[in-house]
């Protein structure tokens, strides 16, 4: 199992690099955290995007994240969000410096749900753009 996770890994961390390297602005995730739709969002049926100017040090970690554009609500939980991930910093940590770029989040509400707390599922489409989808949770007046 171990075996597999290394192999796995060794190939997101080859393909990301290679994509980064052929000039690609965004540099390629290589650990993806995955995130519920925010509940306040799902509630009151907010949905939209979410443009997110992410900065990263030498090494592919998250220095900071700003919210560019977007509701309120679902900029908090891109910017929280995306702190979580690691990136493919293409190169010797010694020659890479600091790097930014926007990432885009579109939040999807459809149809609705029975339960309370719905699940959701996150796409990650790279260069520049995440997709939350989420049922609506179910409302009555």
């Amino acid at each position: 199992m171990r075996l597999l996770s290394a192999i796995r890994w060794s190939i997101v961390l080859l393909v990301g690099t290679v994509l980064f390297a052929s000039g690609h602005d965004a540099p390629f995730a290589t650990r993806i955290v995955s995130m519920e739709y925010p509940r306040l969002a799902a509630m009151a049926r907010i949905s939209g995007t979410a443009v997110i100017q992410v900065r990263l040090d030498s090494t592919g970690k998250v220095l900071s994240a700003k919210g560019l554009s977007g509701h309120p609500i679902l900029i908090k939980a891109a910017e929280a969000n995306i702190k979580l991930w690691r990136f493919s910093t293409g190169g010797s940590t010694r020659e890479k410096p600091a790097s930014e770029f926007e990432l885009t989040y579109v939040f999807e509400l459809t149809g609705g749900s029975d339960t309370s707390r719905p699940c959701s599922g996150l796409t990650y489409e790279y260069p520049g753009k995440v997709k939350i989808v989420s049922e609506a949770p179910h409302w009555e007046p």
